[in-house]
């Protein structure tokens, strides 16, 4: 008996020292298995093709859809930093400027392909922007040339490009793309890696549409700048908060020509309430985020009695605030009666989707911030479409005139902060707030 059990002790032994090594392993990824069993069971029951589907308010053709959505499927020749520098994008190597600040030569980085497999070469840049012509010089150097020194081109040039097909070469491809009526009605969007989601992208024409889809649980993500209040209590929703600095403004613009006294602007500046959050209010068309920004403007603070010092040696007997965004019918109704309070001023809000720009006198709305703090469009006296203050003033025309020629980042900051300086003391328009935006996401 003890011969057979000695027998059998030499034998498993024997086969233990033959395969010691497996043994090893085995004892090894079974301790492994049992440490990490959670997360490998996370990993194999985690899908890893899942569709995030986001709601986006508004009506957009395809070349005129958000610059967080046709960034995602696209590049240009540059990006808009933080601070909305405009600095290289991915596809470029390197740049240089030549003739006297008329010539941009980039030198594009080799393997990049678009998304139908066709390799990048300079013979694709096919930018459209009026006063520059595009000139390959070989298959990686493309040349962009203006008549006149241009400095907003590089911030110009961030806009992504595209062939036919909307075949881009970003980090997302179009997988499918629906229309209605003409306007984009939904855009997916599969990633290059596997272990990012799809993203879905439904449009609707309002923020209510918006609102109940999440609540129909047809989107999963949504951004709204009025919150409903039954939303703050919904099951399994997660919202943050955040004010957006660099996008938009609300603000009062004045037809100049109709309100032509200045210190009667001053004085209604005065007379309008204004938020108390530092990063809430608005004091000027240039974000707080961008390198130009000159935080000691005029602040036009709520002052009553300044306002009606001012107002009594220029007074006006009515005007009419016309409104374009129902969202800001609250915020109207606060300025009608803080006018008619302090001033006596004989307000009407009149509710218009279009506005007459030859005939207003008032009108509350948003207005857009730009990547560069070149503010020519909006504030120059012959852009009679886009200057919609009809401000006329010759200080202001040549501050805007000298940034979109210098190049010396210095330079063109001292310019646009004087630019501010002096469009807050013209006060065309009174800059009220940012909108605060909610992200909505369900959570499962």
């Amino acid at each position: 008996m003890i011969t057979k059990l000695q027998f059998k002790i030499e034998l498993l032994v024997s086969y233990i020292k033959s395969k010691f090594l497996f043994i090893l392993v085995g004892v090894l990824l079974g301790s492994a298995i049992f440490v990490f069993h959670n997360q490998i069971i996370a990993f194999y029951y985690t899908p890893k093709f899942h569709t995030k589907i986001i709601g986006v308010e508004g009506l957009y053709s395809f070349n005129s859809l958000p610059e967080e959505i046709v960034s995602k499927i696209s590049y240009g020749l540059a990006i808009n930093s933080e601070d909305d520098k405009p600095i290289l994008s991915p596809i470029v190597k390197s740049y240089k400027m030549e003739n006297n600040n008329l010539d941009y030569i980039f030198t594009l980085n080799d393997g990049f392909s678009w998304q139908n497999g066709k390799k990048l070469t300079a013979y694709d840049i096919n930018y459209q922007i009026e006063g520059a012509t595009i000139s390959p010089m070989s298959e990686n150097t493309v040349k962009v040339s203006v008549k006149n020194p241009f400095s907003p081109l590089m911030s110009a040039l961030s806009k992504p490009l595209f062939k036919k097909n909307f075949i881009g070469i970003g980090d997302y491809k179009i997988q499918s793309i629906t229309y209605k009526e003409g306007n984009v009605n939904t855009i997916k969007l599969k990633p290059n890696i596997s272990s990012n989601p799809t993203l879905l992208y439904r449009f609707y024409s309002n923020d209510k549409d918006l609102t109940d889809a999440y609540k129909l649980g047809t989107v999963d993500e949504i951004q709204i700048y009025s919150l409903p209040s039954d939303l703050e209590k919904w099951n399994k929703t997660k919202i943050i908060q955040e004010i957006e600095t660099n996008k938009k403004y609300s603000a009062i613009f004045f037809n100049t020509q109709k309100i032509s006294n200045k210190q009667t602007r001053q004085a209604l500046a005065y007379a309008t309430p204004k938020s108390d959050d530092k990063n809430e209010r608005c004091i000027g068309p240039i974000s707080p985020t961008s390198w130009a920004y000159n935080p000691t403007i005029k602040t036009y603070d709520f002052s009553p009695d300044h306002a009606k010092e001012l107002f009594s040696k220029n007074k006006i007997d009515s005007i009419n605030l016309a409104v374009t965004d129902r969202n800001l019918l609250p915020l109207a109704e606060q300025i009608k009666n803080a006018w008619q309070t302090n001033l006596g001023l004989n307000t009407t809000i009149t509710m218009e989707n279009q506005i007459d720009l030859n005939n207003f006198e008032a009108v509350l709305s948003y207005g857009s911030i730009p990547h560069d703090p070149d503010q020519y469009l909006f504030w120059h006296s012959t852009q009679t479409e886009t200057n919609v203050t009809k401000i006329n003033n010759s200080r202001i025309d040549k501050l805007l005139e000298q940034g979109r020629a210098s190049f010396d980042p210095l330079e063109r900051k001292q310019i646009y902060q004087d630019f501010q300086k002096y469009l807050l003391e013209e006060s065309p328009a009174i800059f009220l707030s940012y909108p605060t935006k909610f992200t909505i996401t369900r959570v499962k």
